[in-house]
């Protein structure tokens, strides 16, 4: 059995195991939001530790709620998954402008 773990935006972590094909999302912040089109809109982690999960066709929430695109807070959810991800995005662009300084040092000094 493999699973591959991946950092989301929002302080969510992705789990994928490649033998059953069961994804889990488990929420690393005090909340989190995500937009899932399994889930059909926005899964709200309510809590640390919070959990969505998806099997097939078989979906499963633990301390999470859906928010759907007409639901009131819809707007302002999705503009927090926005800011996180931009916030996630320019971490990951500044620790790869950081490596790419470091590798252009060494390049010179060769």
């Amino acid at each position: 059995m493999t699973v591959i773990v991946t950092k989301m935006a929002g302080g969510i972590t992705q789990l994928f195991n490649t033998k059953t094909g069961k994804v889990t999302y488990k929420c690393k912040a005090d909340s989190a939001f995500m937009l899932s089109e399994p889930f059909g809109g926005i899964v709200k982690f309510s809590q640390k530790g919070a959990m969505a999960i998806v099997t097939g066709d078989a979906k499963t929430l633990d301390s999470c709620e859906i928010i759907k695109l007409n639901d009131e807070g819809y707007k302002e959810a999705l503009s927090k998954i926005i800011e996180a991800k931009k916030t996630f995005v320019n971490g990951k662009l500044e620790n790869a402008q950081k490596e790419i300084q470091e590798l252009e040092n060494q390049l010179s000094s060769l």
